[in-house]
Parts: C-alpha cells; sequence; structure tokens
C-alpha cells in the first residue's frame, strides 16, 4: 500500500495572495507545514508529500531557497511546478539549483514508482516559452512531454496509473458551486488532450491538478479528476490518497483545529469545500 498527502496552491512568499478562495494565511505557512509534519508523524504510515504546484507566489532564488527549508518534512516532498513557480524565464533552473530533491531524475517531468503504482508529474505550460508563465491562462504540453507519458504508459501496461498537473482538467460544476455555469473552466484543447490519453490508456485511473483552489472530485471516462484547495487558505486541507492492490481511495483531513492562531471563514463559499463525494472516494 502506498500512502501519499497531496497539496497545492500554498504560495510561499508573500501576505497577500492575489488569487484565493477562502481565507489565505501564506504568512503562517511555517505554522501550518509545522501541523502537517505533526499529523504525518501522528498517522504514520504516509510515503511522501507531493505537492501540485504554486508553492512559492514567484519563483526568485531566495523565495526557492526559503521555501526548500520550510518544506523539509519527515517524508519526501515532490513537487509538480504551478504557474506561480515559473514566474521568471529561468525558473527551472533555479529550482533544479536550489531545491533539486523535489524533482527525482533532475527534471521538471519525472515518474515515481511505487510497486504497481506510478505517478506521472508533468507541469502544463502557460506561455510560447517552455516553463514560464507570465500572464497568459492557455495551460498545454509539449510534444516532448506527450512523447514522455506515451512511453511511460506503453512500458508499464499493467501498472495504475495517476497523472499530476496544475491546470484543472475540468471547470468547477455547477452542483457544487450553485452557479449558472460552470466556474473555472480551462480550455477545451486541455481537457480534450488528457481526456484522449485517458481513453487511449485505461490503466489511467486519477488525474490530480491544482490552481483553483477548490477541492473537486469529477469522474469522466471512469478516471478520477481530482482538485484541491490551498493549504495556506481556511479549514487548511489536504487529500490523503491511499493506493494499493485492487484499491484506489482520497480522503481530506482539515488542520485548522490544530492551528495556534485565529482564521477567518467565509460561509458564503463553502463549495470550496465541496460535497462528500468532492472529498472522498474509494474505488476497489
Amino acid at each position: 500500500m502506498t500512502r501519499f498527502i497531496y497539496i497545492a496552491d500554498t504560495h510561499f512568499g508573500t501576505s497577500r495572495m492575489a488569487y484565493q478562495q477562502q481565507q489565505g494565511y501564506p504568512e503562517k505557512l511555517g505554522s501550518i507545514l509545522s501541523e502537517l509534519d505533526a499529523w504525518i508523524r501522528k498517522d504514520g504510515e504516509v510515503d511522501f508529500v507531493l505537492h501540485g504546484g504554486d508553492m512559492v507566489n514567484s519563483a526568485t532564488e531566495a523565495n526557492i531557497r526559503k521555501a526548500r527549508g520550510a518544506f523539509r518534512l519527515s517524508v519526501p516532498v515532490y513537487l509538480c511546478l504551478g504557474n506561480h513557480d515559473l514566474t521568471a524565464p529561468d525558473a527551472v533552473d533555479m529550482w533544479l539549483a536550489e531545491a533539486p530533491e523535489f524533482f527525482p531524475g533532475k527534471s521538471p517531468d519525472y515518474c515515481l514508482r511505487f510497486g504497481d503504482s506510478i505517478i506521472h508529474i508533468v507541469p502544463n505550460h502557460w506561455e510560447e516559452v517552455p516553463y514560464y508563465w507570465n500572464d497568459k491562462q492557455e495551460p498545454h504540453f509539449r510534444p516532448h512531454q506527450i512523447a514522455r507519458l506515451n512511453e511511460s504508459l506503453r512500458k508499464y501496461p499493467d501498472a495504475v496509473h495517476l497523472l499530476s498537473t496544475h491546470s484543472p482538467v475540468f471547470g468547477i460544476p455547477v452542483e457544487q458551486t450553485g452557479f449558472g455555469e460552470a466556474f473555472h473552466v480551462p480550455p477545451p484543447s486541455f481537457t480534450r488532450t488528457v481526456l484522449d490519453f485517458v481513453q487511449q490508456y485505461p490503466r489511467v485511473r486519477c488525474v490530480l491538478a491544482a490552481h483553483n483552489h477548490v477541492n473537486t472530485h469529477v469522474v469522466e471516462e471512469g478516471v478520477h479528476f481530482v482538485t484541491v484547495s490551498s493549504l495556506s487558505e481556511t479549514p487548511f486541507e489536504f487529500r490523503l490518497i491511499e493506493l494499493g492492490p485492487g484499491i484506489l481511495k482520497m480522503s481530506t483531513v482539515s488542520l485548522i483545529s490544530r492551528m495556534d492562531f485565529e482564521a477567518k471563514y467565509d460561509y458564503n463559499k463553502t463549495f470550496v469545500q465541496g460535497r462528500k463525494r468532492d472529498r472522498e472516494f474509494e474505488e476497489l
């Protein structure tokens, strides 16, 4: 059995998040991570933490260096780069130099293999310049990423495969928000690209994403598409993913009761935490 924690959108290095769904406390991230690590030590049996992107608010050597220290937990931490992690043209070089342990294989694109389970970390691109984000919201994969995914998926046809990227594959459903239409919807071309993969490779069972700061769970083509709310926002939640022979399970854990500061919560936006189906599932 492999058990890992999935977090995202911590925006280390700022005291004010330009985008947030619930009240953000990135300046309290040290305390939040300390309680996360305490949870890991008490719970045990957690193999690693996967960060789904936007670990820092902007890509500078100082932010990356400090984030590396802040995210030094009791288990390994791996990162799928998000748009805020790529705000400099040489951001990848800075990450690999300052925090190489976040990237097995010394590449922003890599695989984590645990027994018969493989997690493919594939950070999507945003601009014409590879691994760089200025202001465009045009998520896409590059040909080399698609080729690598095809190779890995064909090489291990009997494994259970998970895909981790930063951009959501679907918008937040109206059934969850109560809005008149889906919210935070990615371009149809990105959705189509990912759906083509899961249709071609039925052993892809789950796609993890972030970016929208909301807990969502959409099932399409029999595949679980999951996003996670910001760990830096009330109520400081993470996903616990469990993989094993014949099982894929997700639950959601809040750290708010452990905080040593008063955190505000907007009860007009409870959709951020999601319905029961957005917070947990089990596939046997």
